[in-house]
């Protein structure tokens, strides 16, 4: 298979990854609902997904060692394949636990898929235009996270009254929209295991080119010491773990946001549809954004992203209507820049060690599943609406890493 051929199967990863992370977003209200949780019970499944990166990520380096990066894809879309398959299994047994164990299992084939594709994409075509590959490649994951709200909408929300009148059944009629609930999840995640299956037999028999691990790439102790000196790299940690916990806290209680009665009364279906504006205007936002670093510091790119989710964010909270509405949606298109500009900035300088710094971005993640689940403490205690001020500090701590944590002198882009 040519690069270009094998890159354009890359792009589908990509695109699958963003998708069924974002999915998520759909099954935290759904299992508020028919499990009747609290907003910090039903938060557990961002915890318990973005868990998984710390767990899985030494296991997907040994299996590119040992595999190659080829097979190991293959193998992470089976496990993909496996968690679809474990939600079929816990819609019958209807218990929370057997969600958690389905959201672990697809948790793992992502980490895994995430660590084998990322690097394999620097390795389809020339050196110098690894960025722009990379570039589009993220392109395409974003644009899985906004198809992926409609998706779930259509198939997973529909005709459900997870808020507002649901909240208002009682007895026989409770059980029964219970029961359509757990009925409507089969069909959507049989569908995506059948798919992942396929693309997993595809990627095996596609015949892939071959990237092989150096030694030197290998190994991820020698140089560790220095790299955690770099004081870009460890604002830059700090930077991420609050940023992706912004990020991921703002869409997984969206949908509950929008239905609140004081910002839209929004069905949960409308609310999700919304959802997909949050994600795809990231998506804008990163195709377009590479120009702006071609032009301006980066550094001020940042930080007028940062401030500008801020005021977004705060101006959602304080209002309600259309504005609070138009508002939270619109910092989707701040966040487009942010994760590609604080990664490029953390592991600036370091020459072969950034993929030791990048190994050290990728566990910041885990505050995709900590800030939801302050959110959702939060709300229980003050209410969903004012949650959502929290993430404020995040994004302040964008703007300090842009101005003060970081520096481009060592950045080259193409």
């Amino acid at each position: 298979m040519s690069p270009q051929a094998a890159f354009r199967l890359i792009l589908a990863l990509f695109f699958l990854w963003g998708f069924l992370t974002c999915l998520n977003d759909i099954l935290l209200p759904y299992s508020k609902f028919i499990f009747g949780l609290s907003y910090e019970g039903a938060t557990a499944m961002p915890v318990a997904f973005f868990s998984t990166c710390f767990v899985f990520a030494p296991l997907a380096a040994k299996l590119i060692s040992r595999l190659g990066y080829t097979r190991t894809m293959a193998v992470a879309l089976l496990i993909m394949s496996a968690g679809a398959l474990c939600f079929l299994a816990a819609a019958a047994v209807r218990e929370f636990w057997c969600f958690l164990a389905a959201i672990i299992v697809l948790g793992a084939g992502i980490t895994i898929l995430q660590v084998a594709a990322a690097p394999y994409v620097s390795f389809l075509g020339p050196p110098e235009r690894s960025p722009s590959r990379f570039s589009l490649a993220l392109g395409f994951n974003s644009l899985g996270t906004m198809i992926a709200p409609l998706f779930g909408s259509w198939l997973i929300l529909r005709g459900q009254s997870l808020g507002g009148a649901g909240a208002a059944l009682t007895g026989t009629a409770l059980a029964a929209a219970r029961l359509r609930a757990f009925d409507q999840i089969r069909s959507p995640y049989f569908f995506l295991a059948i798919s992942l299956a396929a693309l997993s037999a595809a990627v095996s028999l596609s015949h892939l080119p071959r990237m092989t691990v150096t030694a030197r790439l290998a190994n991820t102790i020698k140089g560790m010491g220095m790299v955690l000196r770099h004081k870009p790299l460890i604002f830059g940690a700090i930077t991420g773990f609050l940023y992706c916990g912004a990020e991921i806290g703002i869409g997984s209680l969206l949908i509950n946001y929008l239905g609140l009665p004081d910002v839209g009364a929004l069905a949960p279906h409308s609310a999700a549809l919304l959802v997909s504006f949050y994600w795809g205007s990231a998506t804008l936002g990163r195709f377009v954004g590479w120009r702006m670093l071609r032009k301006y510091r980066v550094e001020t790119v940042l930080a007028l992203c940062g401030v500008s989710a801020t005021a977004l964010l705060t101006v959602s909270v304080l209002s309600s209507g259309y504005i609070a509405i138009v508002s939270v949606l619109a910092i989707g298109l701040c966040n487009a820049m942010i994760v590609p500009v604080v990664v490029m900035l953390s592991i600036s300088g370091l020459g072969e060690n950034a993929a030791k710094a990048s190994s050290v971005m990728t566990a910041a993640n885990i505050g995709g599943g900590l800030m939801p689940l302050a959110m959702g403490a939060l709300a229980d205690r003050i209410g969903l609406h004012y949650a959502f001020l929290l993430p404020v500090v995040s994004y302040l701590c964008v703007v300090f890493y842009a101005l003060y944590g970081a520096s481009s002198r060592n950045l080259k882009l193409v």
